[in-house]
């Protein structure tokens, strides 16, 4: 069988960690809005859960010497939980207080807009072709925005809710730029991993000081694994492995596949419109998402560039 190319496990990996975000905004939406859990409390269950999961499953793989190495980076990996986890987490979860999971994930998985402006700091290049391509998605994302009209669910203050949103997209997208360069020289896996424990914690004193914290159900507590299992712990980890295979503007464009899953989610479980725009907007996305990820002249590397754990 044909082995897959580098940066088709990239993108493979980028589209698994999309997917599985498309999740959290309707799970999301439902434990805040439904079940009455307070923003950062379920924040804080999906990070500290998915740091938890992520470092068992790295120590169980017998990856922890190289855990141990990358801790040595500690001020840099602080700083992406901070950006990428915290703010990229409580500005997910404050904006499906105030909006629909449709608009806060249209707004969230626009961010590789962000990306591709970011991009050109750490030396990428971002072709025409691949603007073009990231002006599709976006397009694609707002005409299924545009078809939710005034059903939109969740919270009434749609304006407030993109605020957030927005904060959680301009984070992720310094977040996925920043970390590339520790990915590489310590490994995906070991940077998410870390990433994932140092943004959790934040999260803790703010729960304490606002009393939010509560006992779970147990459909609450299902709920709250897997949002810290799924899209969390298993996409943070496939994300930053993605950027040892593929440049972070071209790793962005797979976020406007969480939009068509979350808006699908949305219309099943929680009765969301869905009509002709989404699929003329789903069309713009498939588009976009084909001419930004279109391979360059540039040639990359035949591998992932994972410097040796081993190294001091």
């Amino acid at each position: 069988m044909r082995r897959l190319s580098p940066g088709t496990i990239g993108l493979l990996l980028g589209l698994l960690a999309s997917v599985l975000w498309g999740t959290v905004f309707v799970a999301g939406r439902y434990l805040v809005d439904v079940r009455g859990l307070a923003p950062m409390y379920v924040a804080a269950l999906r990070f500290n859960i998915g740091a938890a999961a992520a470092l068992t499953y790295l120590v169980a793989r017998g990856r922890g010497r190289s855990l141990r190495l990358a801790v040595r980076e500690w001020p840099l990996l602080a700083a992406l939980g901070a950006i990428g986890i915290f703010g990229m987490g409580s500005g997910v979860f404050m904006s499906v207080r105030y909006t629909s999971s449709v608009n806060s994930s249209l707004i969230c998985n626009a961010n590789p807009i962000f990306i591709a402006l970011f991009a050109p700091l750490i030396g990428e290049r971002v072709p025409f072709v691949r603007v073009l391509g990231l002006l599709a998605g976006v397009a694609g994302c707002a005409i299924i925005g545009l078809g939710e009209g005034d059903g939109l669910g969740g919270g009434n203050n749609h304006l407030v809710g993109c605020a957030f949103a927005t904060l959680a997209a301009v984070s992720w997208a310094a977040y996925t730029v920043l970390g590339k360069g520790v990915a590489n020289r310590r490994g995906g896996l070991e940077t998410a991993a870390i990433a994932l424990v140092a943004g959790g914690l934040l999260y803790i004193p703010i729960v304490a000081f606002q009393g939010s914290a509560r006992a779970l159900t147990g459909t609450e507590l299902l709920l709250a694994v897997y949002i810290g299992v799924g899209p969390s712990a298993v996409s943070m980890l496939a994300w930053y492995k993605a950027l040892e295979y593929v440049d972070a503007n071209i790793l962005g464009p797979t976020q406007y596949v969480a939009t068509l899953v979350s808006t699908l989610l949305g219309w099943w479980l929680l009765n969301e419109k869905l009509g002709l725009l989404f699929v003329l907007g789903a069309a713009a996305i498939v588009l976009g998402l084909w001419l930004a990820t279109k391979p360059s002249s540039t040639r990359r590397p035949p591998g992932p560039q994972q410097a040796d754990p081993q190294r001091e």
